[in-house]
């Protein structure tokens, strides 16, 4: 019998509705309560320390031209969190250097927000050295901006 993983937070900061919908859904398939979504990189900020999420599936682009990157090196100055990113432009991601960060192209399937986040939630994705790699890259990706 497989083991029930306990429900975890999850902020979605993307500016597509469409697509926040699709993947809030696929979330919560999956067991874990959404927050959000968050349009900008100030309703990243705000939300996320509000309520300390343990993963942040975010969008590189946001509705009022910010950067979905800025917003999650923000974000993990205060909070511990895994970071799965979705985008249409997945080669600015490809610094080969992202380990543990996790990104999905779009266009994207189920399977593969589905398995990234179940990535995201786990044991190893949660603990503290996993925690730490995660901030070093995101923050390494941030000033390559």
């Amino acid at each position: 019998m497989k083991r029930q993983q306990r429900a975890l937070d999850v902020l979605v900061v993307e500016d597509e509705s469409i697509i926040a919908k699709d993947i809030e859904l696929i979330i919560s398939d999956l067991g874990h309560r959404v927050i959000g979504p968050a349009r900008t990189q100030e309703e990243a900020l705000s939300l996320a320390l509000k309520a300390r999420p343990a993963v942040v599936v975010a969008d590189v682009r946001l509705a009022d031209g910010s950067s979905g990157i800025v917003a999650v090196n923000e974000m993990l100055k205060s909070i511990d969190a895994a970071v799965v990113f979705v985008t249409a432009v997945p080669q600015w991601l490809q610094t080969g250097d992202l380990e543990p960060v996790l990104v999905i192209p779009k266009p994207y399937s189920v399977e593969d927000v589905k398995a990234a986040v179940a990535q995201a939630t786990s044991k190893r994705a949660q603990s503290l050295e996993t925690i730490l790699a995660t901030k070093a890259a995101v923050g390494r990706l941030t000033r390559k901006q």
